[in-house]
């Protein structure tokens, strides 16, 4: 790839933590382009993940709108504003016809993306100038960075990493002031729920999951979730079932004040999620509870994390629950006995001090 390459644009038109996983991208394009000019186009709610961070100039945002009028308007508004940027390199992550479309909008005279392996209903062909062939069996932090490979750049490390200024920190420590907890209290942050209800346990389980860690442990339980009333609805069920009293903050924390109630945790405990990468992007210990997604390729990213998931035959299946119904049986049957199994030695290991590699407990 020759040195002359002056503005660059990466594109991720998903969810906040596939957002999170492409942050290896940005400072390996930093890195080997250290004067350049380097955006990101990504969905509005992603938005927060990339601000503040040294490797990006410029956070573009795709706004949805109901109103046919006004959508049409903000996306003929970043049509324009990406064109007037003339960049000259275009990193495609998404694998999505929108994606695609606006890669191609850029009129940058090289454009990337993946080469997929299901049919579009866009030719990719035509919008790229080099579709790259993913493998397919790694992780999604090194899948996004096949990308910097295919370009033959040095890729200086692989770390995550969130950032926010001293205002959202001051925020983060009232809103915990508020409920009771104090600098130097300990607690674990609990994500029980999100809108993928395939994802998802059981309401009584994760309470008792809060009553183990109070009674255990001597640990509060922080509750966290997102704004959907669905959502906000189970988180606040487990609140009211768990005999503790944990701290219901579902719906209350912004991305950058969960980043910062995340990071002065002593562990993360929930579901393959955008959370879960909150994280672990923030060096927080996790423990993930995974259903039929594939851990191999979504679990937390990092050195101390650990998933636990059914050792069944069918796991992983990828599908959004058993037969059509909604529901995953590898989820309803797994016990509280088989999830406190697993946090015993690693609150042991927390609390004495001892770092301990990441590891997968099926069950």
């Amino acid at each position: 790839m020759h040195d002359t390459i002056d503005n660059i644009l990466v594109i991720k038109l998903r969810h906040i933590g596939d957002v999170i996983l492409t942050i290896p991208v940005f400072e390996a394009l930093r890195y080997n382009y250290p004067d350049a000019f380097i955006a990101a186009l990504v969905n509005e709610e992603a938005g927060p993940v990339l601000e503040h961070n040294p490797s990006v100039n410029r956070v573009f945002t795709l706004q949805r709108s109901s109103h046919p009028v006004h959508s049409f308007r903000r996306q003929l508004e970043l049509m324009y504003g990406l064109r007037k940027q003339r960049f000259d390199l275009v990193l495609e992550l998404s694998k999505n016809d929108r994606g695609a479309f606006y890669s191609f909008v850029t009129g940058a005279e090289k454009r990337l993306g993946f080469k997929s392996r299901k049919g579009k209903r866009v030719d990719r062909q035509l919008l790229f100038t080099d579709l790259v062939t993913p493998s397919g069996t790694q992780h999604i932090v090194d899948y996004h960075l096949e990308m910097i490979e295919k370009l033959a750049l040095n890729v200086p490390g692989k770390d995550l990493a969130l950032y926010w200024d001293q205002s959202e920190e001051d925020m983060c420590g009232r809103i915990l002031e508020e409920e009771g907890i104090f600098s130097d209290d300990q607690f674990i942050v609990l994500h029980p729920f999100s809108r993928d209800r395939h994802k998802s346990w059981h309401v009584d389980s994760y309470a008792k999951i809060c009553d183990y860690m109070s009674e255990q442990w001597g640990v509060r339980t922080v509750l966290i979730g997102g704004s959907d009333e669905m959502e906000r609805s189970l988180v606040d069920r487990v609140a009211v079932t768990a005999k503790s009293s944990p701290i219901n903050l579902g719906g209350r924390l912004s991305l950058k004040h969960l980043a910062a109630v995340s990071s002065r945790a002593l562990l993360f405990v929930g579901i393959d999620s955008g959370p879960m990468h909150v994280a672990s992007a923030v060096g927080t210990p996790v423990v993930a509870i995974f259903g039929p997604s594939r851990r191999f390729r979504w679990g937390p990213w990092g050195e101390g994390h650990e998933v636990i998931q059914k050792d069944w035959p069918c796991v992983p299946c990828g599908k959004k629950g058993c037969d059509g119904t909604g529901r995953s049986r590898c989820l309803d049957e797994l016990s509280v006995e088989e999830v406190t199994a697993v946090l015993e030695p690693r609150m042991k290991s927390i609390l004495s001090g001892r770092v301990i590699t990441s590891g997968e407990k099926s069950v």
